[in-house]
């Protein structure tokens, strides 16, 4: 059966099932359909819950093991599993059909898999899959809707924001869920009392630099390795989302890098920084940390910033906090990173 992501709260208040299949790559939203899955299977009495990374056989055969196992204490039972591939092997099907048509009635079983092309999806053995549980494939909210997603998230915080507040939010975030949720939190954090109009939400923005990342990011740009080195270890001590800082260090650099390319063409930068939508006052900026480096060093930066995102998201092991550490340092002029780095980073 499937289910369109909207339809899923009004589903779990009605229903449950043993089998819960999402395919998305916006994880904002594959977040929230988890954490809803998780809190319903929570009040059910599924008090233990099991995470399992696929990325190999042995991960596979674990599926089955916790499916078949029983708790200690006779609890029911969440296992959640996370996919980082498309495609799966003649091995790998029949061990994921076979779990899914004998689950055991004491465990919830999670799929959680990125975005699958058309014909995956229109497979025999994922069609199978649907039989047996629930499918809720998700896709990005479109530019139209991402002002609907906000004032529906700030609802559920009981944050009140004006007319021009919420427009003023919806452009800061330039359409990316990940920076959308986190100023929401930042707002929730401040314990708001009554509505907040454009001018609150003005200061809200311009917040001071320990918590702006946005100034974080200008520092990086502008060469200030040591304060920015700071400003990360304070990010570090405060539990600051890892993800949405990628997302605007990923974000600078491929403007950075269009910039570059085009460049060499006999484009002047700043033509490019402003088609690319660089605010004025940012544009110097921008063009003193071009002049700095070569377009195959932004090449590494940006690889490195991939495999970064796959570490974030669980799909491969190691240090976050360093390697964000070591991409800011190397965007800041401390050229540490080489072509070695990136492959042993990119190959784990």
């Amino acid at each position: 059966m499937k289910i369109p992501v909207k339809k899923l709260e009004e589903h779990l208040s009605k229903d449950f099932a043993n089998l819960y299949i999402i395919c998305g790559d916006e994880p904002i939203l594959v977040k929230e359909a988890q954490d809803q899955i998780r809190s319903k299977a929570t009040s059910l009495g599924f008090s233990e819950r099991k995470s399992i990374t696929c990325s190999s056989k042995e991960d596979y055969a674990e599926i089955g093991i916790e499916n078949n196992s029983l708790s200690l204490f006779s609890e029911k039972k969440i296992i959640e599993v996370k996919f980082s591939k498309q495609k799966f092997s003649k091995e790998e099907i029949p061990i994921l059909t076979n779990v899914c048509s004998q689950l055991n009635p004491d465990n919830t079983l999670l799929l959680i898999f990125p975005k699958l092309d058309k014909k995956t999806i229109a497979s025999p053995w994922f069609k199978s899959l649907k039989q047996f549980g629930i499918l809720i494939e998700i896709w990005p909210i479109k530019s139209n809707e991402l002002i609907y997603w906000i004032k529906n998230q700030l609802s559920r915080y009981q944050i009140d924001l004006s007319n021009d507040a919420v427009q003023l939010l919806t452009e800061r975030v330039e359409g990316n869920l990940v920076a959308a949720s986190h100023e929401i939190e930042k707002i929730r954090l401040l314990e708001p009392e009554g509505q907040i109009g454009l001018n609150e939400m003005l200061n809200i923005c311009s917040n001071s630099e320990k918590f702006d990342p946005y100034q974080f990011i200008d520092d990086l740009l502008a060469g200030k390795s040591e304060k920015s080195l700071r400003v990360l270890h304070s990010y570090k001590d405060d539990g600051f989302e890892e993800i949405f800082l990628l997302w605007l260090i990923t974000k600078e650099l491929r403007i950075l890098y269009r910039a570059k390319e085009e460049s060499e063409k006999g484009i002047n930068p700043k033509i490019t920084f402003r088609r690319l939508g660089v605010w004025e006052k940012r544009i110097p900026i921008f063009y003193n940390s071009i002049n700095r480096v070569k377009i195959n060093y932004l090449r590494m930066l940006l690889s490195q910033a991939s495999a970064l995102d796959l570490l974030i998201k669980g799909l491969r092991k190691g240090d976050i906090w360093q390697e964000l550490t070591l991409l800011a340092l190397s965007i800041s002029g401390r050229q540490i990173i080489s072509p070695k780095n990136i492959k042993l980073l990119v190959d784990s």
